[in-house]
């Protein structure tokens, strides 16, 4: 997703508007398994001249498909997330905020990967109250009823259940 910068550089213009979709590839690492899939994206924004440098701001929107962490169903989870960075022409690897530019080309791919990825939840529900999969028989305890027994016993112990019953 690369823009050009060049009438914003030599000033004709004050701002450059983004609007795109895009998508991403096989060769990004989370997007190399099945389960892992990511509607195309929608990004609006604009590049805007600050005195030497310029501001990025950047809103996305998609869809990712991906499972629940309790109960194993299907869901699709809304990403939405607004990225805001400035662009310098020098490197200074001390800022992550700041998106480099050698020529008069952006390329933005990276950056709204970048952003995606680190905005991911780490554990997706389906519903808060979620009761998941009975470790016994693998039910989901949501739509099926389990028939395993309530009482679970160690088999180390088991000797002692009887210790204080008077037969």
């Amino acid at each position: 997703m690369k823009y050009d910068l060049t009438q914003l550089i030599s000033q004709k213009v004050n701002e450059v508007e983004i609007d795109s979709i895009l998508e991403f590839t096989k060769d990004d690492d989370l997007l190399n398994n099945d389960s892992f899939k990511i509607a195309p994206v929608m990004v609006t924004g604009v590049v805007k001249r600050n005195e030497e440098n310029f501001s990025l701001t950047l809103n996305y929107e998609s869809k990712w498909t991906c499972f629940c962490s309790r109960c194993l169903d299907e869901l699709e989870y809304d990403l939405k997330g607004e990225i805001v960075r400035s662009i310098v022409k020098e490197r200074n690897d001390a800022e992550d905020d700041i998106v480099y530019v050698e020529s008069a080309v952006i390329d933005l791919y990276d950056v709204i990967y970048n952003d995606i990825v680190l905005n991911l939840p780490t554990q997706v529900l389906c519903d808060d109250d979620c009761k998941g999969l009975c470790p016994d028989c693998g039910a989901n305890l949501n739509s099926d009823t389990c028939t395993c027994e309530d009482e679970k016993i160690d088999p180390r112990f088991a000797k002692l259940k009887n210790l204080f019953t008077h037969d």
